[in-house]
């Protein structure tokens, strides 16, 4: 019986492979995308930090409450402004055998082991491609991923200018910005953080059009703020 069950699934798998994980692919990012709304407090805009940074407690809070104060209005209409910002922290393994010396300390290897880029790459692709963060704060590892799979928007359509301090026309040093000069928890981030705005989510139309539109709209508008301080 067990043998027969064995040569059907092999059959099968010969056969149907790619069906299957391609639609997998496809349930887990709308999965992904459901429990995103569901479990999270709703904020006017959400950021993605994807970098070799590890935030210090109180620190994403800081720069979290500093990027609110910033916002000129509420923009989800709640009463309240809220940023929420979502931290993958990423090490490329040449920062990793920095950062764990020689000899390995263990209890380094321990902590930066979950954050090598092979490892953060799926996570780093479901947020990108079909979560609701829109503004990114990248790496420039991150950036150029992003950029090369057409993710991003050129900053100009967003702002109406070409700003200072450009990476290339989709995006900007983050600190050479006057805004994180002038937040201290914005100033601790990697000084070649980019800052850059991605494309609307195509999973948008799976899980809910109108509500993706709002959070992109508003996110435009934070991502605007950010640039017009001074």
């Amino acid at each position: 019986m067990f043998a027969k069950v064995k040569y059907w699934f092999q059959n099968y798998w010969y056969y149907y492979k790619w069906p299957v994980i391609l639609i997998s692919f496809f349930v887990g990012v709308l999965l992904f995308c459901f429990l995103q709304a569901e479990t999270r407090e709703r904020a006017d805009a959400y950021i993605l930090y994807t970098g070799p940074h590890f935030f210090e407690m109180g620190e994403k809070a800081s720069l979290e409450s500093a990027f609110s104060q910033n916002m000129r209005d509420d923009y989800d209409g709640d009463g309240k402004k809220t940023i929420s910002i979502v931290d993958m922290p990423a090490f490329s393994d040449e920062e990793i055998k920095e950062a764990v010396g020689t000899p390995e300390d263990m209890s380094l290897m321990l902590k930066y082991a979950p954050y090598t880029y092979d490892r953060v790459m799926e996570n780093f692709s479901q947020q990108a491609f079909a979560g609701e963060t829109v503004i990114c704060l990248l790496d420039p590892h991150w950036f150029g991923v992003l950029k090369e799979n057409k993710g991003l928007v050129p900053l100009e359509e967003i702002l109406g200018y070409k700003p200072d301090g450009m990476v290339d026309e989709y995006g900007v040093t983050f600190s050479t910005l006057a805004f994180s000069q002038f937040f201290e928890a914005a100033g601790k981030l990697p000084e070649d953080t980019v800052i850059c705005f991605r494309r609307l989510s195509t999973a948008s139309a799976f899980t809910g059009r109108e509500a993706a539109e709002k959070n992109y709209a508003n996110s435009k508008k934070v991502l605007c703020d950010i640039f017009a301080f001074s």
